[in-house]
Order: C-alpha cells, then sequence, then structure tokens
C-alpha cells in the first residue's frame, strides 16, 4: 500500500477559512509556529479570495515580506509585493506587503478586498502602532481582516473594538502547541569533556551530545553575538564541515567564512541581506547549521525554527537606547523551538539568571497614547476634497480609535485651559549641570573623556566617577577591587584572575587565557615577563595594567579604568558629566492663535504651534508636506522646502540622513544643512513622536556623506558601522524617494521640484 502524506489542516484553521469564505472578519491567536500564515494560504488556494478582489499579506518587516514572496512565487501563485524599497506587480490577486505602504490607499479609498495583519500585536508597539491602529480604523466595511498573533493577551478587546466600529469579527483560538515545550536546566545537559573550556564552548557541545542542535542563542549585541560564535567554533570539533567556494566566502566575509564551515553562524542587522537570507537563514531552515547566535534586536525578522533556544540575557539595545524584553518578546523568541513535523519537542535551555518559560506571556493591547498626526491631517484634507467638512472627518476618525475613551484632537472645543496634562506640548530635555541646576540638553557639548576624569552622580551630590563602585563596575573585565585613595576619594579599578602562581614563583597562566592568546601549556613567566609580554595582548576594554596581586593560590591582574574613554556631556564649567540625570521640560506656549484657538495640551494646538493648520484650521502648505510622510520625517523636509536657498538637489542627497539612525550621528565632515533648517523653522523643541531636538527621531546626520564614501570604496568598517548598516541606509534612501515620487500632489513651495529630482535620483542612484 503506497503511503501518501496529506497536509490536512488542523480544525482550528478550517474554523478560521470558513469565517472568512462567510464574508467575516477573523482574528485568530495561536503560538508561535503553529501555522497562522496557513490559514491565509488555504483560503487563496480555495479560490475565493481571487473571486472577491486583491488579497493583502502583510508583516512587520521587509525580510519577511520577501521571504514570503518568494516562497509564494515557488508555489506557481501570481504574487506582488510592495515594501516601500521594492514595488513589484501590484496588482496581482495576491499582494505581500509592509503594512506603512498601504496607508494611500486605505486613506483615498482604494483599499483591498482582504487585508491581512500577520503579528498585529504591533498594534501597541510606541513606534509603529500608529500605523496599525489607522490602518484598521479606516479600513472601510468592504476589506475583509485577517488578525493574527501569537502574542496577544486580550484579543475579545480587540474584537470589540471591530464591533464597534460595525465590523462581524470572530475569534479563533488555538492554546496547543503542535511542538510542545520543554525547559531544561543547563546542569542537566550530558556532561561533556574538560578540554572544553568556556561556558559558550561547553553549552553548545552539550546541546550537541544531547542531540539538541540545531540550538539558537539570543544575544544583547552584535559584538557579544560574535564573540559567542567564534568561541563556540574555536571549541568544537569540525564534523562533515561544509563547503564554501572562493566567491562564497568573499561575499561572507573572513569572520563568517571561517565559521560556517564548522556549522555555527552568528546573525545580526550588520550583516547584508543576501548574508543574511540566501545564507544563514536558508541554512538554518535545512537544519544545516549547528548554533546559530541570533541578536535579540533582530528576533522578530527570524522566520525559521530550531530544536532548542537559550536566551543569553534580558536587556538589549532598541537603537541607542536599552531596554527590557517584555514578556511577549520572550513567548516569541521561546516559539522558535520546536520544528514541526521534525521535532517531538522543542527546548528551552535555562541557566540559573536567563529567561524561563515562566517569565513569558501574551502582551495585553492598549493603544499607544499619541496620534497620527500626518494621517489626521491627511484625512481633513480628503474630506475636504469631497466637499466633507474636514474638522467633522477628523473628529470621526478619532472616534474610530482602538479606545472606550473619547480621543481629544482639540479641533472644535474652547481653547479654556482644563486640568489635563499638556502632552501634546512642546518639550526640551534638561539635563542636571555639576551645579545642581536644571539646563537645556542643547546647552551641553556630547563628547568622550577618560573616566578618571569625569564626574558622577551619587545619591544627592556629584563625585569623581571611579569612587563610585556602581560606576565602575560598568568597565572592564574582573572583579572590583579598591586601588590607591585619589586625594579625599577612594578609587576603585579591577582585578582579573590570570594565572596560577607554581612552587618556583613564576606564573601559568590560566587554562581560558592560554586558550585565548593560543600560548603552549608549558609556557611559564616571571611577573616582569607577564607584564611585559602577555598583559598586552589582553582585551581588557580600555583599561590599564597596574601590577600582579597574589591571591593564594591564584594571581590578579590589576586594572586602571581611568584612561577608558566614555560618552560625557560637558557643562558650562568645562566638567565632564558621566550619565548626568536627564528630563523633559515643558516649554510654555501661548494659546491665542488668531480665529482658530484650539486647547492648549490637544493635537490641534500643536498643529497651530508647529505651523501645520492655519488660522481657520486649515492644513498650510507645510501641513500638506508634512502630511504625504510619517512620523517627524514630513516636518523636515517640509522646512527644508520652504527655504528658496537649499538646492532641492543637495536637499535630495540630504534626506538619506532622515532615516539613517543612531549609528551613523556625530560623524565628522557630516552635513548639517538640513538639520539646520529644521532647527530655523521649529526650534530645538520636542514633539515626542515627531521631533527630538528639532530633528525627526531615527535622523543619522552623517548617513550620505558616509554613504557617498562607501560607494567610493573609502569608507572601513568599524565596530558600529558594518555593510549591513551601510546597505539598510541606502535601501531606506531609495526607499524615501521612492514615497516621494509616487505621493499624491501637494500644494506646497517647490513640491513638484522635490518629486522630479527624486525620481532623478533614483534613476541613477
Amino acid at each position: 500500500m503506497l503511503a501518501i502524506p496529506l497536509d490536512l489542516p488542523d480544525l482550528w484553521q478550517q474554523e478560521a477559512v470558513r469565517h472568512l469564505r462567510a464574508g467575516r472578519d477573523v482574528l485568530v491567536g495561536a503560538p508561535t509556529g503553529a501555522g497562522k500564515t496557513r490559514i491565509f494560504e488555504l483560503y487563496v488556494e480555495s479560490g475565493d479570495a481571487a473571486r472577491r478582489g486583491q488579497a493583502v499579506f502583510t508583516v512587520p518587516t521587509r525580510a519577511l515580506a520577501n521571504d514570503k514572496y518568494r516562497e509564494w512565487r515557488q508555489r506557481g501563485w501570481n504574487v506582488g509585493i510592495a515594501t516601500g524599497d521594492v514595488a513589484e506587480n501590484l496588482r496581482a490577486p495576491v499582494l505581500v506587503a509592509t503594512l506603512e505602504t498601504q496607508r494611500e490607499r486605505l486613506l483615498t479609498r482604494q483599499a483591498p478586498a482582504l487585508l491581512a495583519i500577520d503579528e498585529y500585536q504591533m498594534l501597541a508597539d510606541p513606534r509603529r502602532g500608529l500605523n496599525y491602529e489607522l490602518a484598521l480604523a479606516l479600513a472601510p466595511p468592504t476589506t475583509q481582516l485577517l488578525l493574527l498573533s501569537g502574542s496577544v493577551r486580550n484579543p475579545a478587546d480587540v474584537a470589540a473594538w471591530l464591533e464597534r466600529l460595525g465590523r462581524d469579527p470572530a475569534l479563533v483560538t488555538e492554546r496547543e502547541r503542535p511542538v510542545p515545550l520543554e525547559e531544561i536546566p543547563l546542569e542537566n545537559l550530558p556532561r561533556v569533556p574538560d578540554t572544553i573550556t568556556g561556558f559558550w564552548p561547553r553549552l553548545a557541545a552539550a546541546a550537541r551530545r544531547a542531540d539538541l542542535t540545531p540550538l539558537l542563542i539570543f544575544a544583547p549585541r552584535r559584538a557579544e553575538a560574535e564573540k559567542i560564535a567564534r568561541k563556540i567554533a574555536d571549541a568544537l570539533p569540525a564534523e562533515s564541515p561544509l563547503a564554501l567556494t572562493p566567491d562564497d566566502a568573499q561575499l561572507l566575509g573572513r569572520d563568517l567564512a571561517r565559521l560556517l564551515p564548522r556549522r555555527v553562524a552568528y546573525h545580526h542587522s550588520g550583516l547584508p541581506y543576501a548574508v543574511r537570507a540566501e545564507w544563514i537563514e536558508r541554512l538554518a531552515k535545512r537544519g544545516d547549521l549547528h548554533v546559530i547566535v541570533a541578536t535579540t534586536g533582530l528576533a522578530a525578522g527570524i522566520n525559521f525554527s530550531v530544536r532548542s533556544v537559550h536566551i543569553a540575557g534580558t536587556t538589549y539595545f532598541d537603537g541607542p537606547f536599552q531596554r527590557e524584553l517584555r514578556p511577549d518578546e520572550l513567548l516569541q523568541m521561546f516559539g522558535r523551538a520546536g520544528r514541526r513535523g521534525l521535532d517531538s519537542r522543542g527546548a528551552v535551555l535555562v541557566a540559573r539568571n536567563s529567561p524561563h518559560l515562566a517569565d513569558a506571556a501574551p502582551r495585553q493591547l492598549r493603544r499607544v497614547h499619541e496620534l497620527d498626526w500626518p494621517t489626521l491631517l491627511r484625512v481633513m484634507e480628503e474630506a475636504a476634497a469631497r466637499g466633507e467638512d474636514p474638522l467633522t472627518a477628523a473628529t470621526a476618525l478619532g472616534e474610530r480609535l482602538f479606545s472606550r475613551q473619547r480621543v481629544s484632537l482639540g479641533l472644535d472645543e474652547p481653547a479654556a485651559e482644563s486640568d489635563a496634562p499638556h502632552r501634546y506640548d512642546p518639550t526640551r530635555e534638561e539635563f542636571l549641570d555639576s551645579e545642581n541646576v536644571w539646563r537645556p540638553r542643547r546647552e551641553a557639548l556630547a563628547r568622550t573623556a577618560p573616566l578618571g576624569a569625569c564626574l558622577a552622580r551619587h545619591g544627592d551630590r556629584w563625585a569623581p566617577a571611579l569612587s563610585i563602585a556602581a560606576v565602575a563596575e560598568k568597565f572592564g573585565p574582573g572583579r572590583l577591587c579598591k586601588l590607591d585613595p585619589v586625594g579625599r576619594h577612594r578609587s576603585y579599578g579591577k582585578e582579573l584572575i590570570v594565572a596560577r602562581r607554581e612552587p618556583d614563583g613564576r606564573l601559568r597562566p590560566t587554562a581560558p587565557l592560554a586558550q585565548t592568546l593560543h600560548l603552549p601549556a608549558t609556557d611559564r613567566f616571571t611577573d616582569a615577563d607577564f607584564l611585559a609580554a602577555v598583559a598586552p595582548l589582553l582585551d581588557l576594554g580600555g583599561a590599564r595594567p597596574l601590577a600582579l596581586v597574589d591571591r593564594p593560590p591564584m594571581v590578579a591582574l590589576r586594572l586602571d579604568l581611568a584612561g577608558i574613554l566614555v560618552p560625557t556631556l560637558a557643562d558650562a564649567h568645562q566638567r565632564d558629566l558621566f550619565a548626568p540625570p536627564l528630563r523633559r521640560a515643558r516649554i510654555p506656549t501661548e494659546t491665542s492663535y488668531g480665529d482658530f484657538q484650539p486647547r492648549a495640551g490637544t493635537p490641534a494646538h500643536a498643529w497651530r504651534k508647529l505651523g501645520l493648520v492655519d488660522g481657520c484650521g486649515v492644513a498650510t502648505a507645510r501641513g500638506r508636506v508634512f502630511s504625504r510622510f510619517q512620523a517627524g520625517e514630513g516636518l523636515m523636509i517640509a522646512a527644508a522646502l520652504e527655504d528658496p536657498t537649499y538646492p532641492v538637489d543637495e536637499l535630495v542627497r540630504h534626506l538619506a540622513n532622515l532615516r539613517g539612525g543612531h549609528r551613523f550621528r556625530d560623524h565628522e565632515g557630516a552635513s548639517d544643512r538640513l538639520a539646520v533648517a529644521s532647527r530655523a523653522a521649529y526650534g530645538h523643541v520636542d514633539h515626542e513622536g515627531y521631533l527630538s531636538a528639532g530633528l525627526c527621531e531615527g535622523y543619522g546626520e552623517g548617513a550620505w556623506e558616509i554613504l557617498e564614501r562607501a560607494a567610493a570604496g573609502k569608507m572601513p568598517e568599524g565596530e558600529d558601522l558594518r555593510r549591513g548598516d551601510l546597505e539598510r541606509a541606502r535601501l531606506e534612501w531609495r526607499s524615501l524617494l521612492r514615497h516621494i515620487t509616487h505621493a499624491p500632489p501637494a500644494e506646497a513651495p517647490r513640491w513638484n521640484e522635490l518629486q522630479a529630482a527624486a525620481r532623478n535620483a533614483l534613476a541613477t542612484a
């Protein structure tokens, strides 16, 4: 009898498809890896989607969009893609897209027949949640909605919101994972030979012995991910190595070309897309890698599963800021363990201080506290074009938001003050200077200085940074120790165990140190020789070796931290302050603006202050330009267009800075003309979500110059700037240029010139 494997949908998948075929909206809650996307595929394959019109499947990242696009094309589907930087076959029956690319269609009432939103928990994302909220609020009754997520705690609240909008949602929930997860303490893993040293190599070797690979390790930062991967690859024996051609090695770079043959890789946003997608992710999906070390910040973009997962830490850097992993993010990361059809169980490997399964939980969705100003202004403009009252249209949209409480826009209310907090008034960032006076942040000079020359906050006073144990603890390897006092203050340093004292008085380096420096096991050193020949080879994070100290039977290397360079704010007294207290302070504003006097603290009041609406509440030329964009980038573009001395061709190049990000900030030789134009128009003010010190969030003033140098082969990569960063910056620039060329007309000075210049730049870039 011939056995034919059948891909039968689960009952909950069949239920969701039945609701879609009945014309209802559907919200699906199911664990990561359970097969939520299969619902969309089944509906498309049934033929119902094609009969009703275009079906759009939106995902949070470009990488996931490209992945789905390739997969569905390989199936023979007629599918298009829209991700900002790429727009192909846009009229296809199926379109895979990032949600932001569908904004214009929703605003102009050209919505698709089906809008599927994968990972709809993004509704509560502080940066992109506004786009998700407005997409659902603007979707017409003729557009069916399919919302998918594995990490929402209150889907019934979202369904109730859709009911308030006059929709007919069905809620489909599946709680059982197709591949159950089990938690395995590291101490329960098999023992490995003593010849394998170091935490990460021993973890990887134990996972291999327990048949728990592929293993995915999440690390907080790029440098840590690379370091962990190198340590594992160096320690593990090479088994059936992967073969690479010289061309492969050149694409991958020296580091990955050395790791991949040993079936070990790291994965982060600093890598070019081709390396991530065509190599690491492809090999991971095929099960050809034993260990992948990925950065925590890229977790949402990972589209492969493994047998086991370990999370190295609960904090990571989101742009320039460090933040804690949320329980729903842990849930998604743990969900990568267990491959359907390959594993009977997935494993979460836990150490004493690492996250456990009990730490993961779905997210309670609440609407973000801001409003999408550009979309509201566009709604007003579109309403006026149809002969409708724009204030009524904007107010009606405000009442459709994900909140039972009325969201005040300030469009039709008196200007009288109220007790409501002035959330929408401009603010500025302030810092506490060395004389304990709050000063505007812009008065401080950001620079680097030696840690030993810095002041830091200790309780309610300033003190030398290295006299504070909590500060010294952050720097250099080893344990904290006290050094000789400096004046009337104690001074802290570090001690690092480096050797064992032999009976003859000589030093035998510790096994980890000898392995790291590739020292022969027979090497012995006098104290003087060790300080002269071995200590300079150590990675001490900028610390300076001081002396060797006996800690019988071991010997420690004492380190001076004073020379480590750290970021500081230099105040008006020329004192370098390490991590000074910061706060946001409201800037008092006038509340009378002619005929249109919106109440202080409302969005309309902020629009009036920024010059986005006139005395009658109608969008100005600046407001019309602003409304063509998202977040605060439209404010900067509008300010630049208002400066007749700013050549449009030059502005188009500088647009690369708008989405450059923190890695391109403070670049030497960077042009600041776009920043100057913005601050001249708005001042050094903050409007949360739109302006920070007069610039849009994510602004990186050195992006264009770095891209220009890289194109000429003159830009070396540094610790914080990689090939993937340059690739992303160029992609974001081209995406913005494409957005401008396809944006609707705007009655504003030089707008047509900007569109023409953007079109020319796209053709030649």
